[in-house]
C-alpha cells in the first residue's frame, strides 16, 4: 500500500515539475515581457475591493427647468449621544499611575530648566556681543 502512495506522489511531483518547467521563460526577452505584462498593485487592490456599484451617468438637463439633486441631510448628533461618545473615548484612556505621573512631571521641570539656561546663555552672550560692536 505505501508503495503505492510513493509511486502516486512521484508522479504528482513529476507532472508539477513539467508544468513549472513550461511556465518558465526560455530567454531575456520573455521574461521582461512577462514582466511588462503584470497588472499594478493598485489594479490588484482595486479587483480585492467589493464594487461600489457605480452608477450610470443620467443625463443632464439644461436651461432653467434644471434641478439641482438634493443634497443628503446629515444627521445631527445628539448632546446626550455626544456625552457618551466622550464617556466611552474616555474610558479607553491609558491613565498614568502616580509614580509615572510624578516622574513625567519631573522630566518635563527638568527639560524646562534647562532650555530656560540655554536661552537665557544665548541671551546674554548675545547682548554682550553688540554691546562690543555697537559700544
Amino acid at each position: 500500500m505505501s508503495q503505492a502512495r510513493n509511486d502516486a506522489e512521484d508522479l504528482d511531483a513529476e507532472e508539477l515539475d513539467e508544468e513549472f518547467a513550461e511556465d518558465e521563460p526560455q530567454d531575456a526577452a520573455e521574461e521582461k515581457a512577462t514582466k511588462a505584462d503584470r497588472r499594478s498593485r493598485r489594479d490588484r487592490k482595486d479587483d480585492k475591493r467589493p464594487s461600489r456599484g457605480k452608477k450610470p451617468a443620467a443625463k443632464k438637463s439644461t436651461g432653467p427647468a434644471a434641478k439641482k439633486p438634493a443634497a443628503k441631510k446629515r444627521k445631527r448628533t445628539s448632546p446626550a449621544l455626544f456625552y457618551r461618545q466622550i464617556v466611552a473615548e474616555m474610558r479607553k484612556v491609558v491613565w498614568p499611575t502616580r509614580a509615572e505621573l510624578s516622574t513625567y512631571t519631573a522630566v518635563v521641570i527638568v527639560f524646562v530648566v534647562c532650555i530656560i539656561g540655554i536661552v537665557a546663555a544665548m541671551d546674554y552672550g548675545i547682548s554682550k556681543a553688540v554691546q562690543a560692536v555697537f559700544g
